[in-house]
């Protein structure tokens, strides 16, 4: 099953090493869940994780780069002249275009711009064909359809 994971899972999957990530971690290592990224949102990961406040400057980009690129198949998303989507948070756009261009079923966030669904929308004709889920109602979601 084809995910994208917003910055902040990345955070708790690398620095805060939470308890709702572990689920995920494990999804992924049985290859059950196939997370996707794109450069925009790998240079957004990789930007935040290097704040101070998370794992710091000292750590090298490169380092980071590789460790989700590892986790992740990597996509190229195109550049569309009349956005498909809105957010209230317009950094938020890319991952809606992430998912909505790559035949993906779940965007996992923790991010209420993101979960709330008055905060976002598709745009002219295009749908919202993936669910917007937090890390444990897709855990749940999985369970149940099993």
């Amino acid at each position: 099953m084809r995910v994208v994971f917003d910055t902040n899972i990345w955070i708790d999957w690398f620095y805060f090493d939470d308890i709702n990530i572990k689920p995920l971690k494990a999804l992924k290592k049985k290859q059950h869940i196939e997370i996707v990224i794109d450069d925009p949102c790998l240079e957004e990961a990789v930007a935040v994780l290097r704040y101070s406040r998370f794992l710091g400057q000292n750590i090298k980009e490169s380092i980071i780069e590789n460790d989700i690129k590892a986790l992740c198949t990597f996509v190229d998303t195109p550049t569309i002249e009349n956005p498909q989507y809105w957010c209230k948070d317009p950094d938020d756009i890319k991952f809606l275009n992430l998912a909505g261009q790559h035949s993906i079923k779940y965007l996992i966030t923790k991010d209420l711009d993101l979960l709330r669904k008055k905060n976002r929308r598709a745009l002219r004709n295009h749908k919202i064909s993936f669910a917007t889920v937090n890390p444990n109602s897709f855990v749940k979601k999985l369970l149940a359809a099993a």
